[in-house]
């Protein structure tokens, strides 16, 4: 790749680039509260080459980081909103900013919002790099985002929706994309991952194999792995020929696979 290719799409040349990537999941959520603020700063300090987060929409259209689709598990939304069981499609980005977002995991992070995806690729990007995960909504708003933000060609976005990947590739064909599964994956769930247009492949640690990566590598593709926290799976995945490794303790995975990877 040229000088100039390498500026003007930096996320396809993160991607391609040899070696293994440490990527944070929802941040540093093994010393922050996921998907907040605090836990993207504290994964952009620790040198994660990408900063993995999630996002659905609130009830007014507005892209907002949180992994699930109801609020109770990282929220104080029944004490505030007055009702257990709500999802984030269901409330406003105002209503959604009134929640501690940070309490859950420490009484010090009392004042953690919900960031909107906005506020998240602000804090992120001038430092790293974001792997966005969709959990609901069409891929317009999105790729609409991120040309206004002026960061199309330096995201990568992945999901388990397969249509929605392909989809993103039509509507932007320069942007980098993972197809995730979770299923014991076949040849043919493999193939038809591929077929999405997903520069990355990404499968649950647990299921991927020398013979897996192997076949991701044979369909032009990269192989992330995900959730890997223990070093010694970690090792395992780098030996097997892993590309990218999503971990909540990006320090410690990239602390025990060094050594591998200068041999």
């Amino acid at each position: 790749m040229t000088n100039l290719a390498a500026q003007t799409h930096p996320a396809r040349t993160l991607v391609e680039r040899p070696g293994v990537l440490v990527i944070a999941h929802r941040g540093c959520s093994c010393q922050f509260p996921e998907n907040t603020l605090a836990a993207f700063q504290g994964a952009v300090a620790c040198g994660a080459d990408l900063v993995e987060l999630d996002y659905h929409h609130s009830s007014d259209g507005v892209p907002v980081v949180l992994h699930d689709e109801l609020l109770d598990r990282t929220t104080d939304a029944a004490r505030v909103l007055g009702r257990e069981g709500l999802a984030v499609g269901e409330v406003t980005l105002a209503d959604l900013k009134r929640l501690d977002a940070g309490s859950w995991f420490d009484a010090r992070f009392a004042t953690q919002r919900l960031p909107t995806l906005a506020e998240a690729l602000d804090a992120i990007q001038p430092r790293s790099m974001t792997l966005i995960e969709r959990k609901a909504g069409d891929p317009k708003p999105l790729v609409d985002l991120l040309r206004q933000k002026g960061c199309l060609e330096q995201v990568v976005v992945q999901s388990f929706d397969w249509a929605f990947v392909a989809q993103c590739r039509q509507l932007a064909p320069t942007l980098v994309l993972g197809a995730l599964g979770n299923k014991p994956p076949n040849e043919g769930q493999l193939e038809a991952a591929a077929a999405t247009g997903a520069d990355v492949i990404v499968w649950n640690y647990k299921q991927l194999g020398r013979a897996q990566i192997r076949q991701i590598h044979s369909l032009g593709k990269k192989a992330w792995a995900y959730t890997v926290n223990d070093p010694a799976d970690a090792q395992r995945l780098v030996r097997a020929g892993i590309d990218g490794l999503i971990t909540d303790d990006p320090a410690t995975i990239r602390q025990a696979i060094a050594p591998l990877l200068a041999q």
